[in-house]
């Protein structure tokens, strides 16, 4: 339901409704915090095979003036067994202001360093923004060369692997993620921040979350900040050989006779090994990945090669995988070698973004701030959301609002919710018990003794400890010992009270 339709029906204002958005937004962090921080110390967590993918966002214009959509970019990773969300997050920041930032760069004399090395070097200026739009669209100008490699991928697949590796190396750092454009403009309120510092982020938050999983598998969406961030976060797990990395790149924009037709007929070719190997399903797609993977196509600057996956359905009639962490020594005993080849057929066979995607549909259709939107009746065609949101940071907050819905209270066909299959509950959480949530409170615990301080003696009298039961010691020791503990606690002794 649109927000202006809630306030209606509801008949509160505008301050009210934003106002049980905070509320509920933190409630929500407040539960799934409590929940997921039990992950850190699970033994049982097993092999994790995760997808991450990437999701625009737009906002409204507000300025009739500068008709431009505020474009966020969300980055999310799903797990693939349990669908369950382990993080979703948008490069904006909504506490920051970016006149402020202007004056804190100039106390600090941020701009006479190197960009990695500011106090603010996540965030976008807008004028910073504007330059690199412009900068971006004089780089776009430039017309790609075709390739006249051979290949075994199939041509539109081909055509759109080699695009994004072309649009990655016109990007004055490869690694940044998608240039700004002259079409968009940087937010009224709250400023964005630079995508290559929130995918390193989402990566790292994921890996920590998962450090005791037996081996994790990234599924990623082909974008080479992705495979910066896997290599940066997790060096160690991928040369010990417990993190692995896959691009997965999928064709979709298919009309459904086009799919059902794909679908059809990646599904005789199956059932064609099947009867001629005499072997189950599972068996005969390991065949064909077999076969497709002694034959992978090199794309890009660095020639990764480049797997067509042999299975489609009607979400991902066409994929291409690449393994970006293949690291492993070929075995030189041949039944070693074979056994070599099914494992890495297995993992092909597992490349899929459809878990993180089925969570971005959900928000699409969920969310009404989400929708996608409509060509503007302008000349520039510029897309306007009829039903969006102006103000970018409801949009975050209403994103992390449904995923802990998501997680803990819709549930499958098979009865579960994604947390229950994660072992994260024991049931369908309700709404309620999430907006009413109290965490726990700490363990108290009792302070630690403090040493009782010495108190002064009274004129004329003795410690105890001076006095030894089993010896007797002369008056003129005790008298002098007597009078140097009084000098020491500031009290005249006798003779000098005459």
């Amino acid at each position: 339901m649109p927000l202006r339709r809630i306030i209606k029906v509801l008949g509160i204002s505008p301050a009210i409704l934003y106002d049980r958005i905070d509320f509920i937004h933190e409630q929500c962090q407040i539960f799934a915090g409590e929940r997921e921080r039990g992950l850190l110390d699970r033994e049982d967590l097993g092999k994790r095979y995760i997808s991450t993918d990437r999701q625009k966002l737009i906002v409204n214009w507000s300025d009739r003036k500068s008709r431009k959509n505020t474009v966020l970019l969300s980055i999310a990773s799903a797990d693939q067994i349990t669908g369950y969300l382990y993080a979703a997050n948008v490069n904006f920041d909504g506490e920051m202001d970016s006149e402020k930032v202007k004056e804190e760069m100039t106390k600090f004399g941020d701009q006479r360093l190197a960009k990695p090395f500011r106090r603010f070097a996540r965030v976008w200026l807008p004028q910073d923004w504007d330059d690199a739009a412009v900068r971006a669209a004089a780089s776009r100008k430039g017309t790609r060369r075709a390739s006249e490699e051979p290949t075994e991928l199939p041509g539109e697949l081909l055509a759109a692997v080699k695009d994004t590796y072309d649009a990655a190396q016109e990007r004055e750092d490869i690694e940044s993620g998608d240039d700004p454009s002259t079409a968009t403009r940087a937010p009224a309120k709250g400023m964005l921040l630079h995508e290559q510092t929130v995918m390193a982020a989402h990566i790292q938050f994921v890996t920590r979350l998962l450090q005791k999983a037996e081996k994790l598998r990234f599924f990623v969406d082909q974008e080479s900040g992705i495979r910066a961030a896997i290599l940066v976060s997790v060096p160690e797990r991928v040369l010990n050989r417990t993190a692995d990395a896959f691009y997965v790149k999928v064709l979709k924009e298919f009309t459904v006779d086009q799919k059902k037709g794909i679908v059809g007929a990646a599904k005789r070719r199956l059932r064609k090994v099947m009867s001629d190997a005499g072997v189950d399903e599972e068996e005969a797609s390991l065949i064909l990945a077999l076969e497709e993977l002694s034959s992978p196509t090199l794309i890009g600057k660095w020639g990764d090669p480049w797997f067509r996956h042999p299975i489609a359905d009607m979400r991902e009639p066409q994929k291409g995988v690449s393994w970006l962490t293949d690291i492993d020594e070929p075995e030189t005993d041949p039944e070693k070698r074979s056994d070599q080849l099914r494992h890495f057929a297995r993992l092909h066979l597992k490349a899929s973004l459809t878990a993180v995607d089925r969570f971005f549909m959900q928000v699409r259709r969920a969310l009404t701030v989400a929708e996608r939107g409509v060509i503007s009746a302008s000349a520039d065609r510029r897309l306007w959301f009829g039903k969006n949101a102006y103000n970018p940071a409801v949009l975050v907050k209403l994103v992390e609002i449904f995923r802990t819905y998501f997680n803990y209270c819709e549930v499958g066909e098979d009865g579960k919710t994604p947390a229950m299959r994660l072992g994260l509950a024991k049931g369908p959480i309700t709404a309620e018990d999430i907006i009413y949530y109290q965490p726990p409170l700490p363990p108290r615990r009792r302070a630690p003794p403090k040493p009782a301080e010495p108190k002064p003696l009274p004129p004329g009298v003795w410690p105890a400890e001076l006095f030894d039961v089993r010896k007797e010691e002369p008056l003129l020791t005790l008298r002098r010992e007597g009078s140097e503990t009084n000098r020491a606690a500031g009290l005249a002794t006798p003779s000098e009270n005459g």
